[in-house]
Formats: structure tokens, C-alpha cells, sequence
């Protein structure tokens, strides 16, 4: 693999942030696009094997793109902020997706609400997990290549905390016996009624 640039050899903003980020958001909005278009594959064995495919691919780009965006803009010399941001832009334009796909059986609150449910605040702390680790990795790389950096810094080892944190209420609090994530979606289910059903 080659070898990581210095951070001072920061790219213009087109190629350092908008390219990797435009790939991937141009991958999902192609395959979202396919997957609502299946039977372009008639029926029979293709339709089933092109909706394996496409789907596996689609799941795959919301919920790892975040790696390939953080990671390219990384190496081009982008901002922490920058890749932060622009590397959640997948998972972010999915949930403004949903919100609008359940607006149209739901009020404007309650669609909104909808991006507090388990799935798409599942995906955002999935996502924290990703950037803080990659982060980590990318920096162990550079350590590896000979520059004197710290590869454990305050921003991803809180990112991990704090993902730890939320990964045991949504997904192990509760009794043994439970479904996982069964309180956590009590409690959610609560709050809609509490906000939203008087």
C-alpha cells in the first residue's frame, strides 16, 4: 500500500473532500435507484440473484462508506471536521431519505422522530465506531512509516466510550431474558406516545 502523505500536504477542497465523497454518494444513490427498479431483471433465478447482489451492495455502501470517505480524505489532507463530516454524508442522506419515505404516512414530528428508532441511531453509532477506528488505524500507519504521532488521542477514545455507552442501552440493558434491545425500544415506543398520541 503506498505510503501515507504528510498532513501538512493538504489537497484542494474538489479533490480532498468532495471527490471520495461524491463516489460514494453517487454508489448509493445508483444502487438505491437499481434496487426500486428490479424487475428490470424479469423473474426466475436473475431477478433472485440480482436482488441479493444489489441489496448486499446497497447495505454495504450505507453502512461502510464512512471507512472509504474518511480514509480518502485522510490521506489527501482533509480537516478532522471535513472528514467527519463529509464521510457520514451516506448514512446522513439514507436517514433524510427514510424521514421523507415515512412522511408520507406520518406527521412531520413523527417522521422526524422516526431517526431516534433503533435502525437509524443504530447506524449513526455504528458509524461513530468506524470513523474513531479508523482514525486510529490511519494513525498507527503513519506511526509505522516513521513519524513520531499519537496514535490513541482524546477524540476517538471518547467516541469509543461514548459508543460503548450507547451500544449497551440499545442493544444489552435489560434482563437476561429480554430480546435484545427490546427496553431501549420500549422506552423509544414510550416517547412516541408521550409526544405524539394525547
Amino acid at each position: 500500500m503506498a505510503e501515507m502523505p504528510k498532513r501538512k500536504e493538504s489537497q484542494p477542497f474538489r479533490r480532498r473532500v468532495l471527490y471520495p465523497a461524491g463516489v460514494a454518494l453517487f454508489a448509493w444513490v445508483f444502487l438505491n435507484f437499481t434496487t426500486d427498479h428490479l424487475e428490470w431483471f424479469g423473474m426466475g433465478s436473475v431477478y433472485r440473484t440480482a436482488s441479493f447482489i444489489l441489496y448486499l451492495m446497497l447495505g454495504l455502501t450505507i453502512t461502510f462508506s464512512s471507512l472509504f470517505v474518511y480514509s480518502v480524505t485522510y490521506a489527501r489532507g482533509a480537516s478532522a471536521k471535513e472528514r467527519i463530516l463529509w464521510a457520514c454524508v451516506v448514512p446522513f442522506v439514507w436517514i433524510l431519505k427514510e424521514i421523507w419515505r415515512v412522511s408520507a404516512f406520518f406527521s412531520l414530528g413523527e417522521s422526524f422522530y422516526y431517526a431516534l428508532g433503533p435502525l437509524p441511531l443504530g447506524l449513526l453509532v455504528f458509524q461513530l465506531v468506524c470513523l474513531c477506528l479508523c482514525e486510529m488505524f490511519w494513525r498507527w500507519r503513519r506511526k509505522k512509516n516513521g513519524e513520531s504521532i499519537q496514535i490513541l488521542t482524546p477524540g476517538p477514545v471518547t467516541g469509543l466510550v461514548i459508543s460503548a455507552i450507547l451500544l449497551y442501552f440499545m442493544a444489552l440493558w435489560g434482563n437476561p431474558g429480554d430480546t435484545p434491545g427490546s427496553k431501549w425500544f420500549y422506552l423509544y415506543m414510550e416517547g412516541y406516545k408521550a409526544l405524539f398520541l394525547h
